[in-house]
């Protein structure tokens, strides 16, 4: 925040804080002029709320702007008002209103075309995009620019006529948007929209209170990009408030960098102008005709592209102008990190066209991402990310994926599988049919270059036709159908032809109630599905009612732990192809289940309970173990874990009546509704088998 005191210190020792046109030359213009005690001087006076007019006029202020993209008022106040405002809370801060001027550069000829826009024109003119060149005016007579020419305002002269005085901004407008009527120049986007947003003079001068103005003119009227070859090496909160506020409503900002690397006779490193250097606007420095650095295009940081700013032709107003006088009328060429600036207006205004969906943080990341690499590896403060490209930048992929090596294969009676490759990752697509019309879709994979779909459902014995399609990022479609003929593939015949029957089937008794099975596995034409497994109390067996189990297609074992204890078993199994054709019954084995055994336990009961110590809580589970017969089980370990409350395991040893207490975790201030659960996990004793199938419960609750 400028001091009052200090602003009117600075204003007796200058004229103004310098904004200056960024062309080649690098010399400011600088006057005298005094501010009487007296005399009103012009500020900005940003407020921390909404700007309050009537506090001004009671400071007997004379109000210019009062904005509302910002909260700010361009008003006109007297040393004592200024004091007396600084100290008001209501005040964020008050900053001179800075004066600006053009500084003119030297002139050679070169074109706009480094950039490769004219390979976009084919397709994209960058029609109707809104550009608004906040500069001098534009001669909207011009003929390389009336089409274009949209309107304006002229807050030099506040009027709606900025007509161009000086030259510069028409010379930037027509870097952007000269148009393609075989006269003259033609644009980056020969078909955008221009806005003339004139806040200079004829001189080139003007003040910061009216590009603040100008920036929420772009706002108010919806303008899209908005190009600035203007610029300070001072920082006004005004202006950068002003700048974030239009990038926060969506335009595209851009400004150029800035003419002063060699400021004041030296090479310096970070000299990015404002409002080039803020972080809501895209700052441009200049390139040669080699794609070298301009010699004096600014550095830095803020630097974020580059583009051609050396010698270029472009229009100028059709009558004399301040800039014009030296390069003639029509056409002329200049030099300037001001000229690089409309290079990337134009491309972006390019990139709206082809991705209309976009937002301008989209559009910046795209310049960003597809700008040519000059310097160093991606970004460096000399070249940003690189200059500008607006072919690649605003380049729409048109053209199908290339479809080749369409195969059927894998063909069964009701299945087959398609394959094909692409040139580019796409969708995989299969259109199908008993004729050429077709009429059923199968798809699989999206974006992938080998692409295989798998048809099934098919009827056995039967010809189809078929065509493949694929479709690519950017929404372009090729269709294969071999030349309108359609591919075919014929499906096989059913298949009934059973696997090979089992002859080597044995059957022998583990552990109980284990009975284990072993065989030869069997062949088939197409292979095993699966194996049924077949069981009967008696020497003979029927498919309809003994079918006990299956086994997978490649097992050659199989346990049946489901029979009863000393009771002998007759085993047959067969294998199934995947056409569901069952094999003959093998040949019958038998074994007998062994005795239960007397040492078999499991739960009988769990009982809840809650204890509470304080403000403690804890749940308790007392956990019953027998055996089948009932008769309580000393010295069997349980384990188990809690959860709802608590998420704690533990672990206990039971008691001669068979019995363990285990005890969650302490829950703190337990409230109603809280419940502790408690899960036996297992239970172990040397020599005991734990049935926990026989369990009475294996999980119990209780709540508070």
């Amino acid at each position: 925040m400028y001091h009052a005191k200090e602003l009117v210190k600075l204003r007796k020792a200058i004229t103004s804080v310098v904004m200056v046109f960024l062309i080649l030359a690098s010399v400011l213009l600088v006057g005298s002029v005094t501010a009487q005690p007296s005399e009103k001087v012009p500020v900005i006076v940003g407020f921390k709320d909404k700007p309050d007019a009537d506090l001004i006029r009671a400071h007997g202020g004379d109000t210019k702007y009062v904005y509302h993209i910002i909260p700010a008022i361009a008003c006109s106040l007297s040393q004592g008002a200024i004091d007396a405002l600084e100290r008001n809370p209501k005040i964020a801060h008050i900053e001179l209103d800075g004066k600006v001027h053009i500084i003119q550069g030297e002139t050679l000829p070169w074109g706009v075309d480094r950039i490769d826009a004219e390979v976009v024109h084919s397709y994209n003119k960058g029609t109707a995009v809104k550009v608004a060149i906040i500069d001098t005016g534009i001669d909207y007579t011009h003929p390389d620019l009336d089409a274009n020419y949209k309107g304006g305002y002229d807050f030099v002269n506040v009027d709606a006529d900025p007509k161009d005085d000086n030259g510069h901004g028409t010379h930037c407008a027509g870097i952007v948007a000269a148009e393609d009527n075989d006269i003259g120049v033609i644009g980056v986007a020969p078909e955008a929209y221009l806005y003339a947003v004139k806040v200079l003079d004829s001189t080139g001068s003007g003040y910061l209170s009216d590009v603040v103005a100008g920036i929420e003119w772009t706002v108010d009227n919806g303008m899209h990009v908005v190009s600035m070859s203007i610029g300070t090496d001072t920082d006004y909160t005004t202006l950068h408030d002003a700048c974030d506020a239009a990038y926060a409503a969506g335009a595209v900002m851009v400004a150029a960098a800035g003419n002063d690397y060699l400021r004041r006779g030296r090479a310096e490193s970070d000299t990015v102008d404002y409002p080039a250097r803020y972080s809501s606007v895209i700052a441009v420095g200049a390139t040669d005709e080699t794609n070298v650095k301009a010699s004096w295009s600014s550095t830095g940081s803020a630097l974020e592209l580059a583009a051609p700013g050396v010698n270029i032709y472009s229009t100028l107003p059709t009558y004399p102008v301040t800039m014009s006088a030296d390069y003639g009328y029509n056409y002329g060429t200049a030099s300037g990190t001001s000229m690089a600036c409309p290079h990337v207006t134009g491309t972006v205004s390019l990139i709206m066209v082809s991705h209309p969906e976009w937002s301008n943080v989209e559009v910046r990341t795209q310049l960003q991402n597809t700008a040519d690499d000059l310097g160093d590896s991606e970004w460096d403060y000399w070249y940003g990310y690189g200059l500008v490209d607006a072919d690649e930048a605003a380049y729409v992929d048109t053209t199908p994926p290339a479809i080749s090596g369409v195969t059927a294969s894998d063909v069964t009676e009701t299945t087959a599988k398609i394959s094909w490759t692409t040139d580019e990752p796409s969708d995989s697509v299969v259109n199908y049919g008993t004729t050429t019309a077709l009429g059923s879709t199968a798809s699989d994979a999206m974006l992938v270059i080998s692409h295989s779909v798998t048809l099934t459902g098919l009827a056995a014995q039967t010809t189809y036709y078929y065509e493949v399609q694929s479709t690519d990022a950017a929404e372009n479609t090729s269709v294969d159908n071999n030349c309108g003929l359609c591919y075919t593939f014929t499906t096989l015949a059913p298949d009934t032809t059973p696997p090979s029957t089992i002859m080597d089937l044995t059957a022998t008794a583990g552990p109980y109630p284990d009975i284990n099975l072993a065989w030869t596995a069997a062949t088939d034409n197409v292979g095993i599905g699966h194996y049924n497994i077949y069981r009967s109390t008696l020497a003979t067996i029927d498919k309809t009612t003994d079918l006990v189990g299956t086994a997978p297609g490649t097992a050659t074992t199989y346990t049946d732990s489901t029979g009863t204890a000393e009771t002998t078993y007759y085993y047959a199994v067969c294998g199934v192809d995947a056409a569901g054709n069952e094999a003959d019954l093998s040949n019958i084995a038998s074994a007998t289940v062994a005795p239960t055994p007397s040492n078999i336990m499991h739960v009988a009961s769990i009982d809840m309970s809650l204890k509470t110590a304080g403000i403690n809580t804890n749940g308790e589970a007392k956990v019953t173990i027998v055996d089948a017969d009932g008769v309580p089980v000393e010295g069997a370990t349980v384990y188990g874990h809690w959860s709802d409350a608590t998420s704690d395991s533990d672990s206990g040893v039971t008691n001669a009546n068979g019995q363990v207490v285990l005890q969650s975790d302490k829950v703190k201030r337990a409230t109603s509704g809280t419940t502790f659960t408690f899960t036996v996990d297992d239970v172990v004793l040397s020599g005991w088998t734990y049935d926990a199938s026989a369990n009475v419960e294996t999980s119990d609750s209780i709540t508070v």
